[in-house]
């Protein structure tokens, strides 16, 4: 079926026949036709130009979507990496924090077994002077009683300067 204008349907003429159509009821009516094609032809218009805009503002809110989409999944994929990367980071400082810890306690269990080979080198020590000073005790109590067992023989000097003359 072709398209008719609103002009085209006011100009349309029929043919008169013996008991036609009255010829003014039909331009009234064709020209109401007219009017009311040409108020559709506007309104379609009108609703063509709105729909273009319409779908204008769904295409940019469609890739305004599609960025908010695209920029949240950016943003969690960063969200996991930072806890991911914090997670290993934790994981790295325990670790190093263990590491230290063994060597300070290794450091500590050297010392302590240090310090408890110079008590027993001491305690050694302190039993060896006891011992040495022991014979030393019984040497000067040996020599005192020598002396004193020598004191109560000894002579006086005269004594034995009499027996060398004689």
């Amino acid at each position: 079926m072709q398209s008719l204008t609103p002009l085209e349907i006011q100009k349309q003429t029929f043919s008169t026949g013996l008991r036609g159509y009255n010829p003014d009821e039909v331009r009234g009516y064709l020209s109401l036709i007219a009017e009311e094609i040409e108020r559709l032809v506007r309104e379609v218009d009108r609703l063509e130009r709105e729909n273009a805009h319409i779908r204008e503002d769904l295409d940019d809110h469609s890739q305004r979507e599609r960025i908010l989409k695209d920029t949240l999944l950016s943003a969690q994929k960063v969200s996991e990496d930072v806890k991911a990367n914090a997670r290993k980071e934790a994981e790295l400082i325990v670790k190093d924090a263990e590491l230290l810890a063994d060597r300070v306690v290794g450091q500590a269990m050297t010392r302590v077994a240090d310090i408890e080979r110079a008590i027993q080198d001491l305690k050694i020590e302190r039993t060896g002077l006891r011992n040495k000073l022991q014979l030393t005790l019984q040497t000067v109590q040996q020599m005192v009683a020598l002396d004193a067992d020598q004191e109560a023989t000894d002579e006086p000097i005269t004594a034995m300067f009499r027996k060398r003359i004689e």
